[in-house]
């Protein structure tokens, strides 16, 4: 068979992919390039003086915003390089997450399903024919998202933004989610399923991810070993280099090059990573509960430990946090010694609070993507195995629940006291445990309340549980980027985040707690029942 016929029916393929993630593409499109575009058009009216912009990049010059954001390396600056300094990091992040959901639900789920081998054994589509529609859906995507966000950005018209500089910044964002979706490609080839897929997706942006963050800290010059750090390398508005986007386009083309050779070389169904055989009898097979656990097992472990690298990271640049401070004569003059280590340590609390939203979100998402396996299994029909067994629903259901919720507990806590462990280690005065303990109980409403939500979902409308994510992301932007962008104060409190902007600097207040924890127990009890009514889609 030529190499042309292989891709025999790709745009047909397409089409269908198109008809099928058509909603979710503009959902995602709709909020990411929206809330983009939008946040550029008021920028100005937040940092459009001289006086804004300097107080803004002091702060961002700081270690510890260098670790979330990169490095501000301009000089002259201005309203359009302090945007593209604030936000190219973040909407990297939510360009590969939307770029991962994309390519697994357009090859790896296809499989699972069985519709991928109906397909290629019932009509005339060439072998590679998927994995080709998976690819130009990702192009399409991507393109559709550039398009949008490079004409906003003119339309915005930022003081200190230009033409190049415009279409280049919404280039580099469809580059790098182009990118990682095309290596989503191939661990689709390598691994059996798509919940490993996702793993194996999200620890290769992980370890990416953590080598941007260290290097950003310790030396820039080695950032290039990260290709996600290739975007910080693009110079927005002031180099403006295209060779970032040049190497992030060809390494998407070569990585397809691989998962085509991967893809010719397995069958229908399997991984080029074989599935070693279990024993027939085994403990972790008496129940769901041990089944669960056994299934799980690997994810957990993999969020536990990613979570305690991320937690000491973070820590790692305790030290710095203050610098700007400490090392101010004029403030050291005005508010002496003890104001000094007072102001210091206020920043570094501040900061602290800032990670246990990132860290909260996190947790949500690790314990969420647990329960949500449970109605994978359910539209996969492998709930009829365990259902012929005397097992009550709301015991399924719970077994779930309590797993997803004790290992979002877990990860949230191990973050936490990892950022304190090294963050202790650095700091001439160590931070009191209660700071941290603080963080960590604050986060426990909003994260229960999530999960709540998500049960909710799964019990009475399963079909619309993914709105969980879309929440759980609208949540974190108003939290994070709602002061940036001044949202009203209305708009800011539909966010559970909100009511503990204050920790840990100060006490956590009960009234939230109250309202939260009622709101998650009522939406558990209808998922509960729901769940136990309605039909197994399978």
């Amino acid at each position: 068979m030529s190499k042309m016929a292989q891709y025999t029916q790709t745009l047909m393929l397409l089409k269908a992919n198109l008809k099928r993630d058509w909603l979710k593409i503009v959902i995602w499109l709709i909020g990411l390039a929206g809330l983009f575009v939008a946040v550029a058009a008021k920028f100005e009216g937040i940092y459009g003086t001289a006086g804004q912009i300097a107080t803004i990049a002091q702060t961002l010059k700081s270690q510890a915003m260098v670790s979330l954001f990169g490095p501000l390396i301009a000089t002259h600056l201005n309203t359009a390089i302090i945007f593209a300094s604030e936000m190219m990091v973040f909407w990297g992040i939510f360009m590969v997450i939307f770029n991962f959901s994309l390519s697994v639900g357009a090859t790896r789920s296809q499989e699972e399903s069985g519709l991928t081998e109906m397909i290629l054994g019932g009509h005339p589509v060439g072998r590679l024919a998927p994995l080709g529609a998976a690819a130009l859906e990702l192009l399409i995507a991507n393109g559709l998202f550039v398009f949008i966000t490079g004409a906003g950005m003119m339309a915005a018209d930022m003081p200190g933004s230009q033409l190049i500089g415009n279409w280049l910044f919404a280039l580099t964002l469809g580059a790098v989610g182009l990118l990682f979706g095309v290596i989503s490609l191939v661990f689709a080839q390598l691994v059996a399923d798509s919940h490993n897929v996702s793993l194996y997706n999200y620890a290769f942006f992980g370890i990416a991810y953590l080598i941007r963050m260290m290097t950003d800290v310790a030396n820039p010059d080695f950032t290039w070993l990260s290709p996600f750090g290739w975007i910080e390398k693009v110079g927005i508005y002031t180099k403006n280099n295209w060779l970032p986007v040049i190497l992030m386009v060809g390494l998407s083309i070569l990585a397809f090059g691989g998962a085509t050779l991967l893809n010719r070389n397995r069958d229908i169904g399997t991984g080029v990573v074989q599935v070693r055989g279990g024993r027939q009898t085994s403990r972790f097979l008496y129940g769901p509960a041990t089944l669960l656990i056994w299934n799980q097992k690997a994810t957990s472990l993999f969020w536990i430990v990613g979570m305690a690298v991320l937690g000491a990271s973070y820590g790692s640049v305790f030290n710095s946090i203050g610098k700007i401070v400490n090392e101010s004569p004029v403030v050291r003059q005005v508010i002496g010694q003890s104001g000094v280590q007072h102001l210091a340590r206020n920043q570094l609390l501040s900061f602290i609070g800032i990670l246990g939203i990132i860290f909260g979100v996190l947790a949500v998402i690790g314990g969420a993507m647990v329960i949500t396996r449970l109605y994978t299994a359910e539209r996969r029909g492998y709930l009829q195995l365990i259902q012929t067994k005397p097992l009550r629903r709301s015991a399924l259901l719970g077994t779930y629940t309590l797993y997803g919720f004790s290992l979002a507990v877990v990860i949230l806590l191990v973050a936490l006291m990892a950022t304190m462990g090294a963050g202790n280690a650095v700091l001439k005065q160590p931070l009191a445990v209660k700071f941290f303990w603080r963080t960590f109980m604050a986060m426990l409403p909003p994260l229960i309340l999530f999960i709540g939500f998500l049960i909710a979902l799964i019990g009475v409308l399963p079909k619309w549980h993914s709105l969980v994510w879309g929440l759980l992301g609208a949540a974190f932007v108003i939290s994070y980027f709602g002061r940036l962008i001044k949202l009203p104060t209305w708009a800011m409190k539909v966010s559970p985040f909100y009511w503990f902007r204050e920790v840990p600097l100060h006490h956590i207040a009960g009234t939230p707690v109250i309202w939260m924890l009622g709101m998650a127990a009522v939406l558990i009890v209808i998922g509960m029942v729901g769940y136990c009514r309605r039909d197994f889609e399978n």
